[in-house]
């Protein structure tokens, strides 16, 4: 229970790598606020049934008055305090190469993965107390650190997260807030059926092909699971991992190694 008594927020919690990573703190014993803008009460029964306890406030990552809406009605769920914070919300991207690349698909996804991060952390570093050993993760991507065709938007915005996030660690690191990230690699769950099947069209593939020519990219042989980022997001948040701050930390099946 290393969370007891401790606050956390969890954005794009209402399914797939944000619920589980909301429940996984929940059962070590943290309050836990979920911020989305899908209906999260699966996640909230879950982790109640767990014996834990969590609830949900609106959030548009991509609006500045919704970001402050619900952080401001977070704050008021916990008492005004936010011990650890977990940057998870985002979207997959639009699929074309970048000769082809419309502007807006380019802006949206910039929008609500990278600017998102920014707008939720800004609103929410007056909440973690100074000296509180407080902490941020930023769910980051295997493609944070290389490049994909077909999908410039979404490994940008990935890329220059890190960057966000070894920027912040700079600037937090007087204040005792540590901030790291965790780049998943493909992810078991609804979310990544519906990027097999973006690339597998793309590519002129069945969806089936496509999963098993990423399978054996990796030398695990599989995809991750879920819990899998859960635990190493909990790890980064907890005082196991509390020389670390500035680090992007693979979970990929071997996939990417640096």
């Amino acid at each position: 229970m290393q969370f007891e008594n401790r606050n956390v927020l969890v954005t794009g919690a209402a399914d797939g790598v944000g619920r589980a990573i909301a429940r996984a703190f929940a059962l070590q014993g943290a309050r836990v606020v979920v911020a989305d803008i899908q209906d999260a009460s699966e996640t909230i029964r879950l982790i109640e049934a767990d014996g834990g306890h969590a609830e949900q406030v609106h959030c548009d990552v991509a609006s500045e008055p919704s970001v402050k809406e619900a952080v401001a009605q977070a704050s008021n769920l916990l008492d005004g305090r936010v011990d650890v914070l977990v940057n998870n919300a985002g979207m997959n991207g639009h699929y074309h190469l970048v000769g082809d690349m419309p502007l807006d698909g380019w802006e949206q996804t910039l929008r609500i993965n990278l600017t998102g991060t920014m707008l939720v952390t800004r609103e929410v570093l007056p909440l973690i107390p100074e000296g509180s050993a407080g902490t941020i993760v930023n769910v980051a991507s295997n493609v944070a650190k290389r490049g994909l065709p077909f999908r410039a938007d979404y490994v940008a915005s990935k890329w220059a997260m890190l960057g966000l996030t070894q920027t912040l660690a700079l600037e937090l690191a007087d204040q005792g807030v540590r901030v790291n990230a965790v780049c998943p690699g493909p992810v078991e769950g609804s979310r990544i059926e519906d990027v097999m099947k973006r690339h597998a069209d793309v590519e002129g593939i069945g969806v089936q092909e496509m999963r098993r020519k990423w399978e054996a990219e990796a030398p695990l042989k599989r995809f991750v699971l879920p819990e899998e980022i859960a635990d190493v997001v909990t790890f980064l948040a907890g005082p196991g991992s509390s020389a670390m701050t500035g680090q992007a930390i693979n979970v990929t099946g071997g996939l990417v190694m640096h």
